[in-house]
């Protein structure tokens, strides 16, 4: 019985990710599908729809608001919508929430961790983070030579944020993606570093404290 729950578990660790990841993506496109199939059918007849023109509406629907972006017009309207959400008690709880996780996945210009650190802690400890502010000019009560670092917490979507020492703090060359499976997953995932990649610990390969 061993055995065979020992193999059972290992199919199960093989199959999960997958089969969530499959499901994940399958939602996604079902529920694009559903959402722009009445839009989709007032402009073509019923015997002329085929399922996937409702995704592909909604891939052409996001390049469009994308240009779209880029006219001043419809960025000062679309600061006046968001700043609108922002002021509704608890609409503003989820609209924060959800456009501080597009920020993690989105273009590298919007994406509040783009540097990957690790901060020294008391009694010898450090934990990777990402750093967030390098310098507080427009808070000069929290003082000189002070940064921001996030932590993430494992197993879990939360973290907190510490003002540390720029001397506590050291760069890694560690891919945002790559530090963020890490801290979420406790340690456990690996990560096979690049031939480019200089190896830790190694002559030249120490990255310097952030600048």
């Amino acid at each position: 019985m061993k055995l065979v729950a020992k193999v059972f578990l290992r199919g199960m660790a093989a199959i999960l990710p997958v089969a969530l990841t499959a499901y994940l993506v399958f939602w996604v496109v079902a529920t694009a599908e559903l959402a722009l199939r009445n839009l989709v059918l007032q402009f073509v007849p019923p015997e002329r729809y085929w399922t996937g023109m409702g995704v592909l509406a909604s891939l052409a629907l996001v390049l469009l608001v994308g240009v779209l972006m880029y006219s001043f017009v419809v960025r000062r309207l679309y600061v006046v919508v968001t700043r609108l959400l922002e002021r509704i008690p608890i609409v503003k709880s989820v609209y924060g929430m959800v456009v501080d996780v597009v920020r993690v996945f989105g273009s590298a210009e919007q994406r509040p961790f783009r540097r990957v650190v690790l901060v020294r802690l008391p009694e010898g400890l450090e934990q990777i983070g990402f750093l967030t502010r390098d310098d507080f000019a427009d808070l000069p009560e929290i003082g000189a030579d002070k940064v921001a670092v996030y932590l993430p917490m494992s197993y879990q979507l939360g973290g907190f944020t510490m003002i540390v020492p720029r001397s506590a703090v050291r760069e890694l060359s560690m891919p945002v993606d790559v530090a963020l499976r890490f801290c979420i997953t406790a340690g456990v995932a690996r990560h096979e570093p690049t031939a480019s990649a200089p190896a830790a610990g190694k002559a030249g390969g120490m990255p310097a404290p952030v600048p």
